[in-house]
């Protein structure tokens, strides 16, 4: 084992060798230099000896180097057993070495969560080991905050504009995503927050019940059941559904009901969780009769969302004031405050075979984060992440009407400026999604085939790329738009900065190769100084422009000794790479 340490306070890595049984500090250059442990005093030495002649009075953790089976022995619950790479480590915290200030910050858990704890910044975080992964292609106007929560500013002004949706699912009665805590200490005055279920068949497009797509604009639709929490008037209560009737299980719609149904209630079971010191517990899903509900109500296997009321609430002097007579009645458990009038539906599989379902989804009504992410109860099957993981996109230039009908769902649309430097001013750009690789029927004026003009892109890149101004319009004339503008288009200029980076590095390989003299090398630098000041500073158009106005010098070399400095081969290859991703990562 390698244990690092700081060098400035005199210390060095050190290691131990089995086979030799001794220590040795780790120097320069990957050398080992060998360690008197008697002069250091106090550290012992590891035991060896054959099969049968280990210690005889071992204690928990002692170790033991077997001699005839030439491997490392731990004693462990009254025997002696290898230490293997699938050996555990159980332990209540982990010490790390901040390596940009060398504070010390613990890691541990608590209640499912990770806690990481930096004293030297004086911060707490907590991360949900049971979270669900947000759906990159079904994102809209998010951003991550200071703290890691998801958050939406002041352009996320509509329910149907903003917001995440999960990759994974829930197909079966019984099944829930749930929260620990909707507050979080993030819900504030003001704030309107939407928690609810959408089905696969309105997500990807193929079913949308003659209303609004997923984020897509507007405040109602794009939701199969949901309800949003409103934080006015004291403490927040459920508002309203903005849920399509149309797009609810048997187009029937739904409301308010079971022992939750009031909002009076409601606020009194946020007002109660405060006083309990609990947190907010909530979860959306498909009720099973009569098991799912703790006064016994029957829900059959409707939508519905459901608000936890735990034995700290119960015991706490307040509650014969603030709880439902049902919950005083029936004691700790899982209440029902909204449902679907129609029973959950069937949509059919995925490709793998298994069923779909309904995914998670949250939106806000703008400037305000969600506390965590929600984990999924009651899925046997560890796999049951929704098929948009595989699902194929594209970002598809001046697209054959065929093939747009094709696609599952067009994520966004736009059109060329007048300063792109791949296609004309006016042509018409989609993000689009298909069930599976599509073959594009029509190319583009003078181009090859069709491929030339659809570019695919990984579903991890798809929420950046679709937040591009290319498909959105940002307020800039504030302090607070352009944070929020330069918050919002961050990630695609992520993505520009690795292209420019992986680039700047294969040139600079390429070189390495080429072994050029003093001379040479400072004559190369100066002539590529744009190209590289570009991409240091992520410029992926601007490294394009620096690229193609450096002329090559095949026909009349400018190096010493008559050295070609900077062959066409080489600029015609950083061109095409940089133009790939300049199509695939668009930005005017």
């Amino acid at each position: 084992m390698l244990n690092t340490v700081k060098r400035s306070l005199g210390y060095r890595d050190i290691v131990y060798n089995i086979y030799q049984d001794r220590f040795f500090a780790l120097e320069i250059g990957d050398q080992y230099e060998p360690l008197d442990i008697e002069a250091g005093g106090g550290v012992p030495e590891v035991p060896s000896g054959g099969t049968g002649d280990e210690p005889s009075d071992p204690v928990n953790g002692n170790l033991y180097w077997d001699t005839d089976l030439e491997i490392l022995l731990i004693y462990q619950d009254g025997a002696w057993v290898p230490i293997e790479s699938e050996t555990e480590a159980i332990l209540d915290r982990i010490i790390l070495i901040d390596q940009g200030n060398d504070s010390q910050v613990e890691l541990s858990v608590k209640n499912g969560s990770l806690i990481v704890t930096n004293p030297f910044l004086e911060v707490v975080s907590e991360v949900d080991l049971g979270g669900t992964t947000p759906d990159p292609g079904n994102m809209a106007k998010v951003t991550l905050d200071g703290s890691g929560r998801y958050t939406t500013g002041i352009n996320a002004n509509q329910l149907n504009n903003n917001g995440l949706v999960t990759l994974e699912y829930i197909n079966s009665p019984g099944q829930f995503f749930v929260f620990e805590d909707i507050d979080g200490g993030v819900f504030g005055p003001g704030d309107r927050q939407g928690f609810g279920l959408v089905r696969e068949t309105i997500v990807d497009r193929t079913d949308l019940g003659g209303g609004p797509a997923v984020l897509s604009g507007g405040n109602s639709g794009g939701w199969s059941w949901q309800y949003t929490w409103y934080y006015t008037g004291g403490f927040p209560y459920l508002w309203t559904t903005y849920a399509a009737s149309n797009q609810s299980p048997s187009g029937s719609g739904g409301g308010a009901t079971g022992a939750y149904s009031g909002q009076g209630n409601q606020r009194n079971w946020w007002e109660l969780c405060g006083k309990a010191n609990v947190g907010k517990k909530i979860r959306v899903g498909i009720a099973n009769g009569t098991a799912t509900q703790q006064d016994g109500a029957n829900f059959t296997n409707r939508l519905v969302m459901q608000l936890y009321v735990g034995q700290e609430m119960l015991d706490h002097p307040d509650a014969t004031s603030l709880l439902p007579g049902a919950v005083l009645t029936n004691g700790a458990g899982w209440y029902t405050a909204n449902a679907s009038s129609g029973e959950y539906e069937n949509m059919g599989s995925f490709p793998n075979g298994i069923d779909k379902g309904y995914r998670f989804r949250w939106s806000t009504f703008g400037n305000t984060s969600l506390a965590q992410l929600p984990y999924v109860t009651g899925v046997s099957d560890n796999d049951q992440i929704t098929s948009a993981a595989g699902l194929s996109y594209y970002v598809v230039y001046n697209v054959d009407p065929a093939d747009k009908a094709a696609a599952n769902s067009v994520i966004a649309s736009g059109t060329v400026g007048p300063n792109n430097r791949l296609y004309s001013a006016g042509t018409t750009v989609d993000v689009l999604q298909y069930q599976n690789p599509h073959t594009f029927a029509t190319a583009f004026a003078n181009t090859l085939n069709a491929e030339d003009n659809a570019w695919p892109l990984k579903y991890t890149y798809v929420a950046a790329v679709v937040a591009s101004p290319l498909f959105n319009t940002y307020d800039i004339s504030s302090v607070e738009g352009i944070i929020e503008t330069g918050l919002a288009v961050s990630p695609l200029e992520e993505l520009h900065q690795s292209v420019c980076d992986e680039v700047r590095s294969a040139v600079t390989g390429y070189y390495l190769v080429r072994d050029f003299d003093y001379n040479n090398t400072a004559l190369i630098n100066a002539k590529l100084f744009d190209a590289v000041q570009s991409a240091l500073g992520g410029q992926l158009i601007n490294t394009y422009d620096a690229v193609s106005n450096t002329a090559s010098d095949d026909n009349a070399p400018e190096g010493t000794g008559g050295e070609v400095l900077f062959p066409q081969a080489l600029k015609d290859a950083i061109l095409e790479k940089l133009a790939e991703w300049m199509a695939t990562f668009p930005d005017n």
